[in-house]
């Protein structure tokens, strides 16, 4: 239960990080309010589990390399995601460096809302 808590608190710390950068303040402040979510539950990560993860992770620009191993993902792994995430444009990219966009941090919130539902 204590390993929980920490991992909410620390996804609360990226999306505070987040709400700074994004400018989007209303909707992201209602997703980091008690949504309990924990990326480091020690269960196995779906595709959706995995992007969102990455997507909260770029909240400031990070590299390839630092974006792998935060993220916990082989290099095969992290190249079919980012291509993905870029290519749906929830991604951007400047010379190397990865950060999340306005429709990234939108399907944020949507992730979070769906895992509220289902959690329920």
């Amino acid at each position: 239960m204590a390993s929980s808590i920490v991992g909410a608190t620390k996804l609360r710390e990226k999306f505070q990080m987040a709400l700074m950068e994004c400018g989007n303040e209303t909707k992201l402040i209602k997703l980091e309010q008690n949504n309990g979510w924990d990326f480091n539950r020690g269960l196995k990560r779906g595709h959706l589990e995995i992007k969102a993860e990455i997507l909260c992770f770029c909240s400031q620009q990070k590299t390839k390399t630092n974006i792998m191993y935060n993220v916990n993902l082989n290099y095969a792994q992290l190249k079919k995601q980012l291509k993905s995430l870029t290519s749906n444009g929830l991604l951007t990219t400047n010379k190397n460096m990865y950060a999340t966009t306005q429709k990234g941090y939108h399907f944020l919130e949507l992730f979070f809302q769906l895992n509220d539902i289902l959690d329920s």
